[in-house]
């Protein structure tokens, strides 16, 4: 992993003399960054909706159940931004990559990296090596997603019906 990040970098960026400058890049700072593994990615994610950001514009936003590696994403259409877009998945880690395995489009795996508490990531190619597209996470709450409600059956306690 460490010779597709290094390979990376140098296709991409050049560092600057001083590495605390503030008009770092989202390059600099994912090589920068450290990469987060399965417990920090959780620890960030768990029970939160999480807002996506290309660097010009909010994406899309992923709501990841509390307890569980189960997500559900929403996007809307370019030609129609009226039209919510949703699909269901898991997430999982394999090697430096966290992997999304959604059911519609199946698996898309990024590396992630916090850079001073901003969390960029990059998305990897079939072979494993990352491309220059990166995305960083522009807002976390628990606000649920439009689409959420019908898309993942939300655990329920089976209740006794002779109880009560």
């Amino acid at each position: 992993m460490q010779k597709l990040l290094l390979a990376f970098f140098v296709l991409t960026i050049t560092t600057p003399a001083n590495a605390q400058d503030a008009s770092l890049s989202l390059a600099e700072k994912l090589q920068l960054g450290t990469v987060m593994d399965a417990a920090a990615f959780k620890a960030l994610t768990d029970g939160k909706t999480i807002t996506y950001n290309n660097g010009v514009m909010d994406v899309y936003r992923e709501y990841f159940r509390p307890g569980t590696n189960r997500i559900v994403i929403e996007w809307t259409e370019a030609v129609d931004p009226s039209q919510t877009v949703c699909d269901t998945g898991t997430w999982y880690v394999e090697n430096d990559l966290i992997c999304f395995n959604w059911s519609a489009s199946g698996v898309v795996c990024a590396l992630w990296v916090d850079y001073e508490g901003e969390y960029i990531s990059a998305i990897a190619g079939v072979d494993g090596t990352l491309n220059r597209n990166l995305e960083i996470i522009s807002n976390i709450t628990t606000a649920p997603l439009s689409c959420e409600v019908g898309m993942v059956q939300l655990e329920m306690p089976i209740l006794d019906a002779e109880a009560g």
